[in-house]
């Protein structure tokens, strides 16, 4: 993609070949991700989505929120992918039959699979499909009051259990006892310390949203989306549409996300993001285009918060345009 930042260690082409410290490195980085941006103070660079290739710390994250598996839910995927998969690195169907990137078996994933990226297929090779599943048949085991019953019924061997909450207390560990990593969530929690704006050129491709199956936006701004998702707790209601919205807006060229309460989130996070994203009416912060909200007509708490990013023009024909100014939230 030309013109893109810099994708770097968290994709899953770049899991496929990793272990045992390599892997810490990789769950490392999930907080700087989850946390949207790329500190000041020497924090760990936060990596970006690409539609083909989709960062597992969104992932286990949007999992875990979406079934409401409490704090040390990402960790406890993350233990599974690592046990199960090494994070995809071996995805043979094993000894009972067992398939994909979770590895579940055709029974199991035909009750709780699904499709979590939007391709109309669910798929148990998808990471994104696999890890949601993961997490829901998690959720209907007991997950999270009871953890040791939910895995012993994710794989019914207590050397199984035991070796998947050894490697996500690992992780968990490693990750909240990291002092640069604890920083950036701190310092990211209004993202404020992005350092810039890039702009960035391509052809405008759509990419899924994960968790939020059918909705897509243009690929340049899916890092800005996730890391605001991860960050304010925000559900997406729209993105790429072309009706129901503006014909001259962005929304028709992926540029436009419409946003709700999350989960785990309330209209109080959609206030403080408004906020953030246009500190005073009509002059929002860049990358935004526009920001509708209070004062703006079919916007506003308990309707919805708009958000769009500036673009390079366009004509009403065009589906997308050749630069986007996005967050620099790799770095670098």
């Amino acid at each position: 993609m030309t013109g893109a930042r810099t994708h770097r260690g968290l994709l899953i082409a770049g899991l496929a070949g990793t272990t045992g410290a390599g892997a810490i490195s990789i769950l490392l980085a999930w907080l700087a991700l989850l946390g949207g941006a790329k500190a000041a103070s020497g924090c760990a660079a936060t990596d970006i989505v690409t539609p083909s290739s989709v960062s597992l710390a969104v992932l286990f994250q949007g999992a875990a929120q979406q079934s409401r598996l409490g704090d040390r839910g990402p960790a406890i995927l993350a233990g599974i992918a690592d046990v199960e998969t090494h994070f995809g690195r071996d995805m043979s169907t094993s000894s009972a039959g067992a398939v994909g990137f979770m590895q579940f078996m055709p029974n199991t994933w035909a009750t709780y699979g699904v499709d979590a990226d939007g391709d109309g297929r669910k798929d148990p090779a998808s990471p994104s499909d696999a890890i949601f599943s993961a997490a829901r048949y998690l959720r209907a085991s007991g997950a999270p009051a009871d953890w040791p019953r939910a895995i012993f019924a994710y794989n019914h061997s207590s050397a199984y259990v035991q070796k998947v909450l050894d490697k996500a207390a690992h992780y968990a560990q490693e990750l909240t006892a990291t002092a640069p990593v604890a920083a950036c969530r701190a310092s990211a929690a209004e993202l404020s310390v992005i350092p810039g704006i890039s702009r960035v050129a391509g052809d405008g491709a759509l990419a899924a949203i994960p968790g939020f199956p059918g909705e897509q936006v243009d690929e340049r701004i899916l890092p800005d989306v996730l890391a605001l998702i991860a960050t304010y707790h925000v559900a997406v209601t729209a993105g790429y549409a072309t009706r129901g919205h503006a014909p001259d807006g962005e929304h028709r060229l992926g540029l436009a996300v419409d946003l709700v309460p999350g989960p785990h989130g309330t209209w109080d996070d959609v206030d403080r993001l408004a906020a953030w994203a246009e500190p005073e009416q009509d002059h929002p912060r860049p990358p935004f285009r526009w920001v509708g909200y209070n004062g703006d007509a079919n916007h506003g708490r308990g309707n919805h918060l708009h958000l769009s990013w500036e673009h390079s023009p366009t004509e009403a024909s065009q589906r997308s345009v050749r630069w986007v100014d996005v967050f620099d939230v790799a770095g670098g």
